[in-house]
């Protein structure tokens, strides 16, 4: 079951996310996501709507959105990977939100693979300032296969 992320979901969900990242992005430095932690948990996660997959009162994944638009953080639990818990938890925020925008690690080819998978669109590089790695800011629109709300009727 998909529901909101409640205060108590905090330590679990830090969890998932220190691992996740550390797996997810082995070609940034695992100091990196540990000071990170702090900021994610004092700053990050008050400031999002959050959602947890949770199954036999088990967290096993949550997405958080920033401004109703940007997916700033989708990990599943890596035990539980490959079991399409991260396209549950991606089509929940897409029956929320009618456009969705996310940043994702060029090396992240899993990752990438997935967006594409879900319907994203790549709409321009840029360099994470963090950590100097080349990421990829992707957009996803409702009812549009281009990634864009259509403009003109001829738009597909």
């Amino acid at each position: 079951m998909i529901r909101k992320y409640q205060e108590a979901d905090i330590e679990k969900i830090l969890a998932i996310w220190l691992e996740g990242s550390k797996q997810a992005h082995s070609f940034v430095s695992g100091e990196y996501w540990q000071k990170m932690l702090p900021s994610v948990r004092k700053y990050y996660l008050p400031n999002t709507e959050s959602y947890v997959f949770e199954d036999k009162h088990q967290i096993k994944g949550f997405i958080s959105t920033i401004d109703d638009r940007y997916v700033g953080a989708l990990f599943v639990d890596p035990k539980y990977q490959k079991q399409r818990i991260g396209s549950k938890l991606m089509n929940y925020v897409k029956n929320i939100y009618p456009e969705l925008t996310l940043k994702v690690f060029a090396k992240n080819k899993d990752a990438l693979r997935f967006y594409k998978n879900n319907g994203f669109k790549i709409m321009a590089e840029q360099t994470d300032e963090g950590t100097k790695e080349q990421e990829l800011l992707m957009s996803w629109a409702m009812e549009c296969k281009t990634g864009h709300h259509k403009r003109y009727p001829s738009d597909s």
